[in-house]
């Protein structure tokens, strides 16, 4: 498409109505200048698109839209079928951005398949409270794991052709009041960790469009933010796509156009009638709109699947590779006395209506109408032919006396219990956060009486995100699957038997409790804002630095084989625009063939500015048969060296020696080496007349400086420049101008002062 030519044909109008969705999920095209439209939909765990007629906003109800809903049966009734892969919160426990890939490239065929050429997905926020409701869609609380994994996502789909809009740009870690919450965030957790990840998937794999988030950011509504929309994520990140809102985030219109905004969604006449007069009027330059439109325009020449034949989606393929995905994102948090997997001859109970009605996705814009759903107890009795079904809890929120009585009988009986359990999410509303990180009521009721009465009882968890365990010590095991699509059931019964190796790795740092969470005091907020006063410590980085135990850690994972990791070599340099390559060798030392996920960290216990014990930067999964060895190699480039120094409004590092750990998880280091890292400029600060004295001494080459000034100008001889006066002139606490103003106030002049600061900073 020739869009300079395009855009000089289109009148003012045409122009706007290409910027604002048409009705639902569209981007109008304009038949009459060979402009075709471009249909887009949900899906971060798969395609969710409605299966009629484009609506018509003029034609709208009210009492008829206030009933819309995404997921009841209705709403499901009327929604196209598709494959339910697993959600963010347990895909990225795979820790495997090539299996991300391989997804993304299905969604986007099942896409293609009903004429999608945008796929709002993946979505990466931080998962920064293990209470937010749109956890389950999100990664991991870590921008490294988070930005590669979504990485993954948009080159399947942008592979495939099929655009990928990168969500929630950016702080989306709450849904309570969600688009009037003002989240305030330093700079330097915003650089570190909340921005970190879109960072990531912006520069490995140019995704075709950003979503704009719901909430305020530092006082200014995210969708009207020009710092974050343009100074930020196309100046600096260098992103060329199109920007677009959450649907209905945006309040002040000419401000949102003017601060970034591509192309809003819903349909807006008010929107379209103030963006016409603005352009009119002059408010908005005729090249602005253009900008917007031509944006808009290459998305539409790039993606859109009007005339496009549409593939036949092979679902039968799709549903393996859900199971596929399934078996790799579980975690095996327990397996004491390695009492799984077990034995097909087993005398097994299995407990719980889930065993038969499974949870594995989430609600709202993220559900899917599965294809194929795999059956947990049909599973395990495919492999297990005797094993016992018994309901244990028919409500989930409900204990019932005589459900728990008959499973306590049966348990007395059995080798094995398995107990399907979880946590579901609450209705989707303005109040859409979780309340506490308990399982259901009936199910921890279930566990506490039959792991009463039976040693082996092994709880298999659906949980939207981390839940505590009370009950952890009275069980030996426990399978941690998350929301892992509708695959779930068949990858329960292989692992649980022993068919498949656990792999899965966390993605977030499972507490003890909600007390523990570095948030505790801020979420969700109060008066509309939201301090997120840990910084930079989320996760795994608070954990650490407080010494607070979690239940499981950051990147735990067990496996029914063993690895041993030797050969930790570091070598190259970041100078000069270089890296820096580290190799480890990793050997399956057990029976079984399964995959190890090593995770590199980087310490850093010289830096002037306080930092994580340790933070991730490069992770790889190793597939091993037994008895077999591996080199696991990485390459860390400077910014896996560096922090976000607010002061100098850039990527420091602090030349030095830092510490390379290769770990199975954030608190399974397995070796260390030391590196010296070193730039070829190194950055000072820089002085003022009001520096302190404690400042300058830190900075060698200033010390001195300073001291020879001061012998210099004959305040102090040199004999007399023992360390003890050394000394005495640190521990003043006024800044040198006031400090030599109060000391010798006929001696020493403005002039004096601003050339011994030149000289400082030169």
């Amino acid at each position: 498409m020739d869009i300079g030519n395009k855009l000089a044909k289109l009148t003012t109008e045409q122009k706007v109505r290409l910027c604002i969705d048409p009705s639902s999920l569209r981007i109008s095209g304009i038949p009459e200048e060979g402009i075709p439209g471009m249909r887009m939909t949900d899906g971060t765990s798969g395609l969710r698109i409605l299966d009629v007629p484009d609506p018509d906003p003029k034609q709208a109800v009210f009492e008829q839209a206030i009933n819309s809903s995404f997921d009841t049966e209705d709403a499901l009734a009327i929604t196209h079928p598709a494959t339910c892969f697993p959600a963010g919160s347990s895909l990225a426990c795979s820790f495997d951005t090539d299996l991300a890939q391989e997804i993304g490239a299905a969604v986007a065929e099942e896409c293609k398949s009903v004429d999608v050429g945008l796929l709002f997905g993946p979505g990466l926020n931080t998962r920064r409270s293990p209470l937010d409701g749109r956890g389950f869609e999100y990664y991991s609380e870590d921008p490294v794991l988070a930005g590669d994994m979504a990485a993954g996502m948009v080159k399947g789909l942008q592979d495939n052709e099929v655009g990928a809009c990168v969500k929630h740009f950016v702080c989306n870690n709450s849904n309570y009041l969600r688009t009037i919450t003002d989240n305030i965030v330093e700079e330097r957790a915003l650089r570190e960790i909340y921005l970190a990840a879109f960072e990531r998937v912006i520069k490995k794999a140019k995704p075709s469009s950003v979503m704009a988030s719901y909430n305020l950011l530092n006082g200014v509504q995210a969708a009207e933010n020009k710092w974050l929309l343009t100074d930020v994520l196309r100046d600096e990140w260098g992103f060329d796509g199109v920007v677009m809102s959450d649907c209905g985030a945006i309040k002040d219109y000419l401000k949102a156009y003017k601060a970034g905004i591509d192309y809003e969604m819903p349909h807006t006449k008010i929107g379209a009638d103030k963006y016409i007069a603005a352009v009119e009027s002059g408010e908005i330059s005729e090249e602005e709109l253009d900008m917007h439109a031509g944006r808009i325009l290459s998305l539409i020449d790039r993606y859109s699947r009007q005339g496009k034949e549409a593939p036949q989606v092979d679902f039968e393929k799709h549903h393996a590779l859900a199971r596929k995905a399934a078996a790799k994102c579980a975690v095996l948090l327990k397996n004491e006395g390695k009492v799984l997997p077990l034995s097909g001859d087993a005398r097994v109970a299995v407990m719980g209506s889930w065993a038969k009605n499974p949870v594995f996705q989430g609600t709202g814009c993220a559900i899917v109408k599965a294809k194929t759903v795999d059956i947990p107890l049909d599973e395990i009795r495919a492999l297990c032919p005797g094993a016992l079904y018994v309901t244990g809890y028919s409500d989930p929120a409900i204990p019932r006396e005589e459900e728990l009585c008959e499973a306590e009988r049966a348990a007395k009986d059995a080798d094995a219990v398995i107990v399907f359990a979880g946590a579901l999410l609450p209705p989707e509303t303005d109040d859409y956060n979780r309340k506490n990180m308990d399982i259901e009521p009936a199910q921890e009721a279930l566990i506490r009486r039959v792991s009463a009465v039976n040693k082996n009882v092994i709880v298999v968890l659906s949980n939207c995100e981390s839940v505590v365990m009370p009950w952890i010590d009275n069980v030996p095991a426990v399978l941690d699957f998350w929301y892992s699509g509708e695959g779930f059931g068949h990858a329960a019964a292989q692992l649980l038997f022993g068919c498949a190796n656990p792999e899965g790795r966390l993605a977030v740092t499972m507490p003890r409790r909600l007390e523990d969470c570095p948030d505790y005091l801020h979420f969700p907020g109060e008066n509309h804002r939201q301090l997120y006063g840990e910084g930079i410590f989320v996760g795994y980085r608070y954990y650490d630095k407080k010494k607070v135990e979690p239940l499981f850690p950051f990147g735990h994972g067990l496996s029914y084989t063993e690895f041993a990791y030797s050969d930790l070599k570091v070598t190259g340099s970041i100078a000069s625009g270089g890296s820096v390559k580290v190799s480890v060798t990793v050997k399956n030392t057990g029976n079984m063939a399964g995959s190890e996920t090593v995770q590199i960290y980087v310490r850093d216990e010289h830096s002037r500015l306080m930092r994580p014990v340790r933070e991730l930067k490069a992770f790889r999964k190793v597939f091993l048969q037994p008895g077999e060895s591996r080199p696991a190699e990485f390459e860390l480039d400077r910014r896996a060296f560096a922090f976000y120094d607010p002061a100098r409004k850039d990527w420091t590092v602090d030349n030095g020696d830092f510490i390379i750990e290769a770990a199975a998880s954030s608190r399974d280091i397995r070796l260390t080496v030391t590196v010296r890292i070193e730039e070829e400029k190194e950055y000072r600060p820089v002085y003022a007349p009001d520096s302190h004295y404690i400042e300058i001494y830190q900075d060698p080459r200033a010390k001195k400086i300073l001291l020879d000034t001061y012998v210099e100008w004959g305040l102090i001889s040199r004999e007399a420049l023992t360390p003890e006066a050394e000394t005495k002139i640190c521990n003043s606490f006024w800044g040198i101008a006031q400090h030599l103003d109060l000391l010798v106030p006929y001696q020493v002049t403005e002039e004096m002062v601003a050339e011994l600061v030149r000289r400082l900073n030169g």
